[in-house]
């Protein structure tokens, strides 16, 4: 088969790749869909985050002793004659209100209190446990105790507000005490605790877990340097063909077992009808790789082959994996013969290897025993004369290879000529791996199509292709015999 030559168009600039994936992308603003796509991704870590903040706080206002607090009320009256209030009076309340709420708490007052209670508590201590607060725009001042034992704070609350009372009457116009200062309501027992307050700490705990989690999630976002969308395809300077998301558990995982789901069947068909219009000017002939091992190249070449079939096309899937091959496997058939056998007997019958499958126009050349020499078979004028007998016999020929940058195997396939597809899997590729792959494949005559992004999270599936899918019944037939693309090869 005749080489192609790269188009001047497919051969992208030298990507610049920085050490970590943007926190930011598209501009200086957080995009919503983006945060929505790190939400999803580690909505895991959101809510061990929540879970860990939110019992921590529980669990902290559970173990500390709860706190009473109690009230004793004083009403200020002072007037410049008996019987009679006036405004100014008023104001004048109002303003001694304020100096009898920082005189009621001087050390001279929480030493007689201590002395009178026999409390083996320092004035200092007293002074932490109690304040004077003036009820603003009136002429009341409230005395509040508060400590872990109601009882005690009643008693502080009371004592202070009746030694405080008794050590100012000397200060007081004679015959009028007990109208100028009183206390107008005594401190009642409390019975429920104003601290700890377990929900609103646990509530308060949970936003501040998600916080963390948020900022954490991010900072992983951040160092995550995967592939993981066409973004990031093209980030290396190569076209992105496709993008597969990662099937439902229930769906099948052998060929021929189940129909694949409409989005994940219509995937592999926008992948088909990109290479379909490179092959209008040329014959079909597809080496699909990666750049690593487990990234779902021969699941996604296996896919490609049936859904070429699907358009009544004669379609040869070849397994040159010689090391590990597994195209066999997808199938249920047996490596017994294929590719080595061709290639280290020249008399062999290329047609006698094809091994029908049980999808529609689809035959399989599988990998045969693996060979101690495979890259020099692979490098033989023998596997140049093979490949263009399967050309003849076919419509279209796809080959799965090792990993580039596993061994030279890829690369020797690839300057046989045709076109080639790498596939990267999603949060596991990084771009650095699919830069030296697509380098080492432009050293040859190959068309390097792009790139396919296999078992793709949900979110960025319906973020590039959208999550509609047309028609409401079930499958149609071009939906049968697809393979499962979290199948890792």
């Amino acid at each position: 088969m005749p080489r192609q030559r790269p188009d001047a168009t497919q051969i992208h600039h030298e990507p610049q790749l920085t050490g970590g994936a943007q926190l930011f992308p598209k501009g200086c603003g957080v995009e919503p869909r983006w945060l929505t796509a790190v939400v999803m991704r580690w909505w895991w870590v959101l809510l061990i985050g929540m879970a860990a903040g939110g019992g921590s706080a529980w669990g902290v206002s559970r173990a500390i002793d709860p706190t009473y607090r109690a009230t004793a009320t004083i009403l200020v009256n002072q007037s410049a004659a008996p019987g009679t209030v006036t405004y100014s009076d008023a104001l004048l309340s109002q303003q001694l209100v304020k100096t009898y709420a920082r005189m009621a708490t001087q050390r001279m007052v929480l030493e007689q209190v201590a002395q009178e209670l026999e409390l083996a508590i320092s004035p200092a201590d007293l002074d932490d446990m109690l304040s004077g607060v003036a009820i603003a725009q009136t002429q009341l001042l409230e005395v509040r105790a508060e400590t872990t034992h109601p009882e005690l704070a009643r008693g502080l609350a009371n004592a202070v507000a009746r030694v405080f009372i008794e050590r100012q009457q000397p200060f007081l116009p004679a015959g009028r005490e007990a109208q100028v200062l009183r206390v107008a309501q005594p401190a009642a027992l409390p019975t429920v605790p104003i601290a700890p307050r377990p929900i609103v700490n646990t509530l308060v705990g949970i936003a501040f877990g998600l916080l963390a989690a948020v900022a954490i999630a991010g900072l992983l976002e951040y160092r995550d340097d995967t592939v993981k969308s066409p973004d990031d395809v093209a980030a290396t300077g190569l076209a992105s063909l496709g993008i597969v998301g990662v099937l439902n558990g229930g769906e099948s995982h052998t060929p021929g077992a189940g129909n694949l789901a409409p989005p994940a069947a219509e995937a592999y068909r926008k992948i088909r009808t990109g290479i379909d219009l490179w092959g209008l000017a040329h014959p079909i002939h597809l080496l699909v790789t990666s750049a690593g091992q487990g990234e779902g190249k021969s699941t996604t070449a296996a896919n490609l082959a049936t859904t070429f079939g699907q358009l009544d096309r004669r379609v040869v899937l070849v397994d040159a994996d010689l090391r590990r091959p597994q195209l066999h496997q997808f199938f249920g058939l047996r490596n017994t013969r294929g590719l080595s056998s061709l290639l280290v007997n020249p008399k062999a019958d290329t047609a006698a290897t094809l091994r029908p499958t049980a999808f529609p126009n689809v035959s399989l050349v599988a990998a045969g025993a693996s060979p101690p020499n495979a890259a020099e078979l692979l490098a033989s004028a023998r596997t140049r004369e093979v490949l263009a007998e399967l050309g003849d016999l076919a419509d279209v020929v796809i080959v799965d290879s090792p990993p580039v940058l596993g061994v030279s195997d890829p690369v020797i396939l690839a300057a046989q000529g045709g076109a080639v597809l790498l596939v990267a899997l999603a949060g596991v590729t990084r771009p650095g791996a699919l830069l030296r792959a697509r380098d080492a494949l432009l050293k040859t005559d190959a068309v390097l199509l792009g790139a396919v992004i296999n078992a793709a999270r949900p979110q960025v599936t319906a973020e590039y292709d959208g999550d509609y899918v047309y028609g409401d019944g079930p499958p149609d037939s071009e939906d049968t015999g697809a393979l499962d693309p979290s199948e890792r090869d």
